[in-house]
């Protein structure tokens, strides 16, 4: 019976986007695809494809051009399978860099008559800001509508730096020279991957200092938010890893330690400073073990 709906809306959302892009199913979980959204006439976004049937749900949708914000190796074979092309720009909850914002604006501009697949990994935070950045560099969106596709999607106010992308906006510049766009590009190293999270560390201790609370010299920091910043770098670094390389006691460490990260955000929100601080002290305890053991 699931199967058998699952078909219905996708063979009525084929036919929609056919007959009228804006009626396409929104929200929607189709066969392979979670949250299915559409953010402009030829735009898309939603979650990773999942196997063979994800890739021909998007076949079935004319899409054309899937573009991956995840840092995931893309399933380029798939999607070649089923004449589709991959597009990597991978990015993280923090915002969009404006080397990634610049090849998103080449996307829109050389995909223009293409049918476009927008996706992250469970096509809720990244894939939607990501989606809507373009749009509205392609002024296809204005600010307020690219606002209200992000809520509509989901996208979390934790994340203020995806949000900062529609709020703070700011175009590329026409004489810009774009970059070249890739199937796979290069993603950041698991050392790469730490630094970054030794730098939300460090921003959480400022926070702790102040009491848990956004420092006045850097009002910008909310400490919830680096918190969970800290709670998805940990999530992400574990997901991407090569199984060549760290083995399981490392993987073990990093889901302790993001653990950890997932109660001081609680701790923080429900204004329990002492056991936050008490967490944040375990945070770096298990840090120190991982950083002596894997890198120093």
């Amino acid at each position: 019976m699931r199967l058998a709906i699952s078909l219905l809306l996708l063979f009525v959302a084929s036919n929609l986007w056919a007959q009228d892009p804006s009626k396409l199913p929104h929200g929607e979980h189709m066969p392979g695809i979670d949250n299915v959204l559409k953010v402009s006439p030829h735009v898309v976004s939603g979650s990773q494809p999942h196997g063979e049937e994800g890739f021909k749900t998007l076949k079935e949708l004319g899409i054309n051009v899937i573009v991956s914000v995840d840092g995931a190796i893309p399933d380029v074979k798939t999607a070649r399978k089923y004449g589709m092309r991959y597009v990597h720009v991978p990015i993280g909850y923090d915002g969009i860099s404006d080397d990634a914002q610049a090849a998103l604006k080449r996307v829109m501009k050389d995909f223009q008559q293409d049918k476009i697949f927008f996706h992250c990994h469970h096509g809720k935070h990244r894939g939607p800001a990501a989606a809507a950045v373009a749009c509205y560099e392609a002024e296809e969106l204005t600010e307020n509508q690219a606002l209200d596709f992000m809520r509509s999607a989901g996208t979390s106010s934790d994340y203020g730096g995806l949000w900062k992308e529609i709020t703070q906006f700011q175009p590329i510049p026409e004489t810009t020279p774009l970059p070249m766009l890739v199937e796979v590009a290069e993603v950041e190293s698991v050392a790469a991957a730490m630094a970054k999270l030794d730098r939300i560390y460090d921003s959480l201790v400022l926070c702790e200092q102040a009491g848990w609370k956004a420092p006045a010299e850097h009002a910008d920091l909310a400490p919830a938010q680096q918190a969970l910043l800290l709670q998805e770098g940990l999530y992400e670094t574990r997901r991407l890893l090569n199984e060549d390389q760290y083995d399981a006691k490392f993987r073990k460490m990093l889901a302790e330690s993001e653990g950890l990260a997932k109660s001081l955000k609680q701790q923080i929100e429900s204004g329990q400073k002492s056991e936050a601080t008490a967490t944040l002290k375990k945070v770096k305890a298990s840090c120190s073990a991982c950083h002596n053991d894997y890198r120093n």
